[in-house]
């Protein structure tokens, strides 16, 4: 299996988790499952760095993510997470069960965790380390090694990705992030926004 990752989708939870750097963030990555198997991640949608469980809240976003996936020709086909603890890198029970579903849903999916204790780094970003991506395997979720690097399962789709992460954070791109809490405080900010923009 094949799992392709555009820069949109490698920055949006870096973006989320710099916007909230002392909360958890997390939201869902949105792009194609192919017949063979594999996975083309296109962007995502920030869902929230309040209400992070399971909850009526998340219920209607990942259903509003999924219309908005679906305009798109696209499909919710992953989590992100940025816990709030500096040294926590951890995949916790929360962000599983949220992929579980997503994976029933979809027919596979891919979880990102960011590596918080790599997020200071960010300005000079040369490799994938600062996510740590997860897939279903052996009936558990399994970190996958050197993620990101030419001989991973797990590769960017472009090949300026890390440059263009390092042009989206020093213009302040993540200070233009709007996650559904934010909506829900003010329904005239746009949550869809992220996935809808090139």
């Amino acid at each position: 299996m094949t799992i392709q990752v555009g820069p949109r989708a490698f920055a949006l939870p870096l973006l989320h988790a710099a916007k909230h750097p002392e909360a958890l963030v997390c939201g869902v990555l949105l792009g194609q499952v192919h017949a063979d198997g594999s996975l083309d991640v296109k962007t995502g949608i920030p869902f929230f760095h309040h209400w992070t469980s399971m909850s009526p809240m998340l219920e209607i976003a990942l259903q509003q993510a999924e219309l908005a996936a679906k305009q798109l020709d696209l499909k919710v086909i992953g989590w992100y997470q940025a816990n709030a603890r500096n040294k926590d890198n951890a995949l916790h029970e929360n962000a599983v069960r949220v992929a579980n579903v997503i994976k029933k849903n979809s027919g596979d999916a891919i979880v990102f965790m960011v590596n918080n204790d790599k997020m200071g780094q960010l300005h000079d970003i040369k490799d994938g380390s600062v996510i740590s991506p997860y897939i279903f395997r052996e009936n558990q979720w399994r970190g996958v090694k050197q993620a990101f690097s030419k001989d991973s399962e797990v590769v960017l789709s472009y090949e300026e990705t890390y440059p263009k992460v390092r042009g989206m954070f020093s213009s302040g791109s993540y200070n233009r992030l709007v996650d559904f809490d934010e909506h829900l405080e003010d329904v005239s900010l746009s949550w869809l926004e992220y996935c809808r923009s090139t």
